[in-house]
């Protein structure tokens, strides 16, 4: 191929390498909290997650840390810098990619591994979330053909220690990266009787000067040996069956069987040219980070550590086909080129374009219709895995992403992006409010999500999941194993922490009245005999809040915030009547929007309106919604109407197996109505589905009592007991007490 074709096509391949990235162009919350840390740094606070306060490690990418906080001096905050940033470092890994391709490929399967890294979604979608990612991929890539050519050219200078070095401060899985490559590199060394023990001694000091330097840095300002991350996510515990679940969905979604035999071929392809070095430090790189990244259970993101193996797979490929080529004819390898790239873009533009459009967490794992959850990604719909020999594949691939995701375990970017627009707005408003003096520029906040909200705030913050904080972090995981999210602060623990405001959702302090999750986040926390507190801060949106540190004190420390205890009835009634009006106004607005219809109903039924509640909810039923069903259903109960009730709540479970309260209620009205074999079933699974669920085993260990199961009712106190949670307290005192006290 002539050099004047050659460079527009290969200005093509990055041309649509970075469309593509800015098509999926999105910031990660998880982020801001690197954010948070390099502005603090860049601003003289230290590196530290709330100024003034502990110091805790709440972050694993120090390298890119740095990188962010020298440029936030320099004026480039880091949301703007870090997209800007990672699109560089795409254009970066492509020329580094290019740069090997066209040593070890003829010119059109070089550009072939340029297209398929181009078209390849984990690459693009890893180029503006925020993260290392990009820089982490950059620096492991460019260390390994630089060991490569220094394998090549003995006596050279190993500068590629040094980049494995700066790949280990970026992530702390560069270590074992680093570790395995620079082995294989010494090994390969021996084997030709080649090796410098000079040599390995200057890569030991190229590596191990800035690795241990930041570990002395780490041990000296943290007091910690690791991060505190890994204590929050992992805490030396393996997860191997979902490790597992998790690289079998990446393999079936980039359809990797095709690629092994052109794995295969390109690897003896270089190892009879002499080049066999390449394939050896590729392998060192992917195999053991891939039994790791196995081991603890894969990642909460979509793929995001695997997206590193693409760059050396690619290779490997593209001189597969270019072996093919010459063994056979040309038009083979070019048919096996063109299935290779539709196995590499169905599933994940599939899954893309059939991604709902509004926030579902852990989607499509933890989906509440199961009609929603059968659609999507379902083989029958699509144009490729709809034939007979695919079909089952595309059901497996969809098996194991409900695996993963109920975990939430490869979370979607999709979920990431539509999540960012949740907290982005709430951390301005948060800021808002603190700009109209309505709240303290210092007050302490304990909310789950610490990315933009605090960053955008600036508010002092407690993570409830323990990211950023050392107390919980090295709690015992609690109930059901969820990646990264099975640590919580304990309110007590709060309150000894001087937090102010303790959000009753779990992510937002401020609610819009015509939420349709407002009253029922305020009631589940009445009902756990938490008094929960509303102010005013526009006329659309309140505070909806614990106050640990009392009401006396929130007074003096929120003295423009009016401050009302939904405990007081008059209160009560007054803010119901606030959210009903709310809801109207905006059933009014989206007159088609089931959310508005479902909002509406739900105030209705919280004032007392039941008829009109019981209506909505039945037009809600009628449409086939698992709400409207499980709601008329409570209302028909509430009622005495059991027969009624227990139909609904039975169509309620049928569209979604997976709602435990329906299942729950079911089982109370079952039991209601002596029903007793049927209400333990349901309320068996209710504590199957959700087995650290309080209300869950306190309902089934009660009805077991009541149906002679001592023994069973015995066993649900002793679980409830060992949740050790105030509201889990509580209930085994009274469950013990109904056993009589034994």
């Amino acid at each position: 191929m002539s050099r004047r074709l050659a460079i527009p096509l290969l200005a093509a391949t990055l041309a649509l390498l970075l469309a593509h990235a800015l098509f999926y162009r999105f910031l990660c919350d998880d982020a801001f909290i690197s954010f948070r840390y390099a502005s603090n740094l860049a601003h003289g606070h230290g590196l530290v997650f709330n100024p003034g306060h502990e110091r805790v490690e709440g972050y694993t990418n120090f390298l890119w840390v740095l990188v962010l906080a020298g440029l936030d001096a320099l004026g480039l905050r880091p949301e703007h810098a870090a997209p800007a940033l990672g699109l560089l470092l795409t254009a970066a890994l492509w020329a580094v990619t290019a740069r090997v391709a066209w040593r070890i490929l003829p010119a059109p399967y070089a550009l072939f591994v340029l297209f398929a890294l181009a078209l390849t979604r984990s690459v693009a979608v890893w180029s503006t979330s925020g993260l290392e990612t990009r820089l982490f991929e950059v620096l492991v890539l460019a260390a390994v053909y630089r060991s490569w050519r220094e394998l090549e050219a003995p006596g050279s200078t190993p500068w590629s220690a040094l980049l494995f070095g700066l790949g280990a401060l970026t992530r702390p899985d560069g270590l074992l990266i680093a570790m395995s490559a620079l082995a294989a590199a010494c090994g390969w060394e021996a084997l030709r009787r080649r090796i410098s023990w000079r040599g390995v001694a200057s890569r030991a000091a190229l590596f191990g000067v800035p690795v241990g330097a930041h570990l002395l840095f780490r041990v000296a300002y943290y007091g910690a040996w690791l991060p505190n991350t890994y204590y929050a996510k992992i805490g030396g515990r393996s997860w191997w069956s979902m490790g597992g679940a998790y690289l079998a969905s990446f393999a079936i979604e980039y359809a990797l069987v095709l690629w092994v035999p052109l794995l295969v071929i390109g690897i003896r392809a270089l190892a009879r040219e002499g080049r066999g070095a390449l394939p050896l430090l590729a392998a060192a790189v992917v195999l053991p980070h891939a039994l790791y990244v196995a081991s603890i259970g894969g990642d909460h993101f979509e793929y995001r550590p695997l997206d590193l193996y693409f760059p050396f797979a690619l290779l490997l490929v593209g001189r597969g086909l270019a072996s093919l080529a010459l063994r056979t004819r040309s038009w083979v390898a070019a048919a096996y080129a063109a299935v290779l790239v539709i196995g590499l873009s169905a599933l994940p533009l599939e899954a893309h374009t059939q991604f709902p459009q509004t926030y579902r967490a852990g989607y499509p794992g933890r989906a509440r219709a199961r009609a929603d959850r059968e659609r999507f990604l379902d083989p029958a719909l699509s144009p490729v895995y709809r034939w007979p020999l695919l079909r089952g594949i595309g059901r497996l691939h969809r098996r194991l992403l409900d695996t993963t995701t109920e975990a939430l375990v490869g979370v979607r970017q999709e979920e990431h992006a539509l999540f960012y627009d949740g907290v982005e707005a709430q951390g301005r408003a948060l800021k808002d409010a603190v700009d109209r003096g309505l709240v303290p520029p210092d007050a302490h906040i304990g909310i789950c999500a610490v990315g933009a909200i605090p960053y955008l705030s600036g508010l002092r913050t407690l993570d409830r999941l323990g990211l950023t904080d050392a107390v919980v972090a090295h709690q015992p995981p609690a109930g059901h194993r969820v990646m990264a999210h099975e640590r919580y602060a304990s309110y007590d623990y709060a309150t000894r922490a001087g937090v102010e405001l303790w959000s009753v959702h779990p992510y937002f302090l401020l609610l819009r009245l015509d939420d349709d999750t407002i009253l029922w986040h305020a009631n589940v926390s009445r009902e756990d005999g938490d008094e929960v507190f509303v102010a005013d801060v526009s006329e659309d949106t309140a505070l909806v809040a614990l106050l640990p540190q009392g009401r006396a004190r929130a007074a003096m420390r929120f003295p423009n915030l009016q401050l009302r205890s939904l405990a007081d009835p008059v209160s009560y009634a007054s803010f119901v009547d606030r959210v009903v009006a709310a809801c109207r106004a905006r059933a009014v607005r989206e007159p088609a929007a089931r959310d508005a219809k479902k909002a509406l109903a739900m105030a209705l039924n919280a004032r007392g309106d039941s008829d009109e509640a019981l209506a909505a909810f039945r037009e809600l039923a009628a449409a086939g919604d698992e709400d409207g069903w499980y709601n008329a259903g409570t209302i028909l109960a509430q009622r005495g109407d059991f027969a009624g009730a227990i139909d609904a709540l039975r169509r309620a479970v049928e569209i979604d197996p997976g709602m435990v309260p329906a299942r729950h209620n079911l089982g109370m009205v079952l039991a209601r109505a002596e029903r007793f074999p049927e209400a333990l079933e349901q309320l068996r699974e209710a504590v199957r589905l959700e087995p650290a669920s309080p209300e869950a085993l306190f309902a089934l260990g009660a009805v077991a009592l009541g149906a002679g199961e001592r023994e069973e009712a015995r066993g649900c106190q002793e679980r409830l007991a060992a949740l050790d949670t105030p509201g889990s307290s509580r209930l085994a005192s009274r469950l013990l007490a109904a056993l009589g006290g034994q």
